[in-house]
């Protein structure tokens, strides 16, 4: 296994800031890291989110009503069982951020979050 060395000042900057938060290094170094990598999967979606709706013509003749799987802004495979193809893409990508949606008549995907009431009534 390869040992990450970091630069002084980075180090001595990490350092201070796990000191004021009460924190180890390492907890503070891990908890940067995961967040990187959480950053840069969200990036790789939002370029597959937008290379499926570049490609959402196409897939709405060849594909509609199922389920794809886009990786590198390519069609990879795709499936009429959502959890079929799920499987197939973390068996052969495993952790990569792969896109998988089901091909519908609108290439935008509508999200309805619900968000805790406030107790007020509404008008």
């Amino acid at each position: 296994m390869e040992t990450i060395v970091l630069e002084p000042g980075l180090r001595a900057w990490l350092e201070q800031d796990a000191a004021q938060d009460v924190r180890s290094l390492n907890d503070l170094v891990n908890e940067a890291v995961a967040r990187y990598l959480r950053e840069r999967q969200q990036t790789k979606l939002d370029r597959e989110i937008v290379a499926y709706e570049a490609m959402h013509p196409r897939l709405l003749q060849e594909h509609l009503g199922e389920w794809v799987a886009i990786h590198h802004q390519k069609l990879i495979d795709h499936d009429n069982d959502c959890a079929a193809l799920y499987r197939r893409v973390r068996a052969r990508y495993n952790r990569t951020s792969v896109l998988i949606r089901q091909v519908t008549p609108d290439p935008i995907e509508e999200v309805w979050a619900h968000t805790p009431t406030t107790g007020r009534p509404r008008r």
